[in-house]
């Protein structure tokens, strides 16, 4: 029955929700109210966002209808309202309940999470098989959320990763606070990198990511460059700041890697942070410390434009634009 309803306002051009409804309990009869999505008043709470310009749907469209079983199982609608504030849509796109998934949905996308499938390809995956399917990313997102916590169990998510590291045969290093329970920094690598790090370590790059993850951990790579002029990772590490203590772990344990303690990284390359550039010359002293390309451009242009100024050149054709200056 409701899903009749819900089909036959779909195709008019809006979608109901369940507002009062009661299954025969405390002898009442079996009843209830249907209402647009859009019935009721916008409530601002209490706790402010940290964006203003969030709207809401709720417009208080007085559409109501409702429905009782009779005596004989079937069901009795009347309209009490059949009027809408508001205009009508030719599409549902992106309403909660017309984007809700089926089982078989659920089930299909949940396969393709553990096959690790890439959420956007799912969702182009559902488009593709049913071409009516008006489902969006969020749902897909949700689903994953559900599939991975379903396998964590009770695990947290250090838990989690460092029980995949175990069962993928990483080799994983991690310190923990005083409190012994609390993970500060974690470095984790595979049995391949540490052989191709063992046969080329002349060349050490080091660089750091931010904005990988929830907690806004950097994410400290370091690389190695083969005898081909090919990259390869040697390991990663979350560290709990930039300081050279959380450096000085990471490359001690990158250093750790090398069985032969004799063949240590002859050049390094890095950005200009001032605390890894102390850690290197502890940890690697014999090595060569060098700067990324970029940044050696990027500071002498900050440096030389303001000296220089800008200059205004003729262009091929006729009209003059700003010169800018160039870094060889």
């Amino acid at each position: 029955m409701l899903t009749w309803i819900r089909r036959t306002t779909t195709r008019l051009g809006f979608d109901v929700v369940i507002g009062i409804s009661n299954n025969g309990l405390e002898r009442r009869n079996v009843f209830v109210t249907m209402l647009c999505e859009r019935s009721g008043k916008y409530h601002i709470p209490l706790r402010k966002f940290k964006r203003d310009d969030t709207g809401s749907r709720k417009c208080e469209c007085p559409f109501k209808i409702r429905g009782y079983m009779l005596a004989t199982k079937k069901w009795k609608f009347s309209v009490i309202c059949g009027l809408h504030n508001h205009e009508l849509y030719s599409k549902l796109q992106g309403h909660p309940s017309v984007c809700r998934l089926k089982p078989e949905e659920n089930t299909c996308i949940s396969d393709m999470i553990l096959n690790f499938v890439q959420p956007k390809n799912i969702l182009a995956t559902l488009k593709w098989k049913k071409p009516g399917n008006v489902s969006n990313i969020s749902q897909v997102y949700n689903i994953w959320y559900c599939t991975n916590k379903a396998i964590r169990g009770d695990r947290n998510e250090m838990q989690q990763l460092l029980k995949l590291l175990d069962d993928n045969s990483y080799v994983s290093r991690y310190r923990t606070c005083n409190d012994r329970v609390t993970v500060r920094n974690i470095f984790w690598t595979h049995p391949n990198l540490m052989k191709l790090f063992n046969t080329f370590s002349t060349v050490l790059i080091l660089d750091s990511t931010y904005d990988t993850n929830k907690y806004r951990l950097p994410l400290f790579e370091m690389i190695g460059v083969t005898s081909t002029k090919k990259t390869y990772s040697v390991g990663f590490a979350f560290l709990e700041c930039e300081k050279e203590d959380n450096f000085t772990w990471a490359l001690e344990v990158c250093q750790s890697l090398l069985k032969e303690q004799f063949e240590m990284p002859k050049e390094i390359i890095m950005d200009r942070d001032t605390a890894l550039m102390n850690v290197v010359a502890k940890v690697f002293p014999s090595a060569n410390a060098l700067f990324f390309r970029y940044h050696i451009t990027t500071n002498v242009r900050s440096r030389v434009k303001p000296a220089v100024g800008m200059k205004q050149v003729e262009a091929e054709c006729g009209k003059l634009v700003k010169g800018s200056v160039t870094v060889e």
